[in-house]
């Protein structure tokens, strides 16, 4: 899992409205120009917070599950990543990862999952996949490829696919698309595909970047009566 995957505004683009509701580009970026872009906002993104919805599509049956809906946080130290993943619908849980440790809690079934990211502690960057991603660290891991521009839910974004080079990242998705927004250059929407062409599809709404965040932000202390498995 490296993800994933932070971002001061940048807006080099307009939007320049002919006729209302119908957006027009004032450039076309190639994958050079948005990866530049993309470097630019992030190299000044230290947090994020944003309300997200995931879905998970399978394939064999050709349908989306009902879905998930939540908040998403993160904040970068040093070398260290805070990290927290809160889903309140349709039921609770929580992932946690701070100083290289991972917590998954379940309260539902007063279940809480542990364990140390040890030398992967690097993987956890896949989570945060586009936010703040150095454009050389990604070239060197997948071959990259955008797919053209989309308007997704009245935002404009261009799609960027990413289809890993190694059989060891591909292990765990074949492909991957952001849809990057053209006044933040963060994603709004993530899609991770599967091998078995399953595939998640994460959307981000309400983002807010380099929020005031602090490390008890990404505290979670258990309740007595819940079982720890590590």
């Amino acid at each position: 899992m490296k993800i994933l995957s932070r971002i001061a505004l940048s807006t080099v683009f307009f939007i320049i409205n002919v006729f209302p509701g119908i957006p027009m580009y004032a450039e076309d970026l190639d994958l050079d120009g948005l990866l530049l872009k993309m470097d630019e906002s992030g190299q000044s993104l230290d947090s994020m917070r944003a309300d997200i919805t995931q879905k998970k599509w399978t394939d064999i049956l050709a349908e989306f599950d009902a879905g998930e809906h939540g908040q998403l946080m993160f904040m970068r130290q040093a070398d260290d990543l805070f990290f927290r993943k809160e889903i309140t619908e349709p039921t609770n849980n929580t992932l946690l990862i701070k100083g290289g440790e991972v917590l998954f809690y379940q309260p539902g079934i007063k279940q809480a999952q542990k364990y140390q990211l040890g030398n992967n502690k690097d993987k956890a960057e896949y989570l945060l996949l586009g936010f703040g991603t150095d454009q050389e660290a990604v070239r060197d891991v997948y071959d990259l490829e955008i797919l053209g521009k989309e308007s997704l839910e009245g935002r404009e974004t261009y799609k960027l696919q990413m289809d890993p080079k190694s059989e060891k990242v591909s292990a765990f998705f074949v492909r991957i698309v952001l849809w990057i927004d053209t006044e933040m250059w963060v994603p709004i929407q993530q899609k991770l595909v599967e091998p078995t062409q399953d595939y998640l599809l994460i959307t981000f709404d309400n983002i807010e970047l380099n929020p005031d965040l602090d490390k008890s932000d990404f505290n979670l202390k258990l309740p007595d009566d819940v079982k720890v498995i590590k």
